[in-house]
């Protein structure tokens, strides 16, 4: 498993890929735009291109952009829907643009107007936005803590959704979070927990749909649908299930990317540098 963290881009798209190198990134993830605003930054072809290169040198792969935090591609709101809709389909040229091989996105509440009306809106925002943005980077659908009314915490939830893209299935994927799947009450404390979650996400969604993990401990319980990150192996996932998780033969294709807490200066190098040292080294066949 290819392993990195979530990047900050205020201090612009050259200090991030510093940032990367320094903390010996494998893979990173980026914000498509402001985490929490609808305007769009606009991103110039030299600035682009500096970041291509600097990605190329320091051999990270894959780049991954996550939408804006605002994204509810389920909502009854046809404002919020139609700023959704627009967000999602703005970040995929931006992909382009950077060489980024998938955008990552939440997907949302349908705020009680039904789960039948929720994915079909999701399902139409998501087909418009790649309408519109031909290539091969895809967008990856976020499963979530299962709060509220939001759609996609459950692995049937998931399939359902991937169900209805038929000819832009090759370009739709799943995001799994660790922290999310334990709040949605998947068990991940342990190498047979491990085994057993992801054995049912094949079954029920199929392993070739998974394309990025979201590498997240968390304090809350077992099923509590809370979404709170939390510090790898200090938290009820733990150091087992991390270790099972980066070492697990499925996953190895599959990349990994830390969003845990900044608290203070240090700790993405202290999470990163421990989740590496997880990593059993290769077989002599492999």
């Amino acid at each position: 498993m290819r392993l990195g963290v979530h990047v900050r881009i205020a201090a612009g798209l050259s200090k991030a890929i510093a940032v990367a190198e320094r903390l010996g990134c494998e893979t990173i993830q980026l914000f498509a735009s402001n985490p929490n605003a609808w305007r769009e930054s606009v991103v110039d072809q030299r600035t682009a291109s500096d970041f291509r290169q600097g990605v190329s040198r320091v051999s990270i792969y894959p780049v991954i952009l996550h939408t804006a935090y605002l994204l509810n591609l389920a909502s009854a709101d046809e404002l919020i829907y139609s700023r959704s809709s627009k967000a999602l389909a703005l970040a995929l040229p931006r992909a382009d643009l950077l060489g980024a091989q998938h955008v990552v996105t939440h997907i949302g509440s349908h705020g009680g107007t039904g789960y039948a009306q929720g994915i079909r809106r999701i399902n139409e925002a998501v087909r418009r936005a790649l309408d519109a943005s031909p290539g091969d980077h895809m967008v990856l659908l976020e499963g979530g803590a299962g709060a509220g009314n939001t759609i996609g915490s459950q692995f049937d939830e998931m399939a359902e959704l991937l169900d209805g893209f038929g000819d832009y299935s090759e370009r739709v994927g799943i995001a799994l979070d660790t922290a999310h799947l334990w709040a949605a009450g998947y068990d991940l404390s342990n190498e047979d927990a491990v085994d057993r979650t992801l054995a049912e996400f094949d079954r029920t969604v199929g392993l070739s749909r998974l394309r990025l993990l979201h590498c997240n401990d968390t304090k809350m319980a077992l099923g509590s649908h809370r979404d709170r990150h939390w510090h790898i192996g200090e938290g009820n996932i733990g150091i087992a299930g991390f270790r099972a998780i980066v070492n697990h033969e499925s996953l190895r294709d599959v990349p990994g990317i830390l969003e845990t807490p900044m608290d203070e200066p240090g700790l993405d190098e202290r999470n990163l540098s421990l989740l590496k040292s997880l990593r059993e080294p290769p077989g002599p066949e492999e």
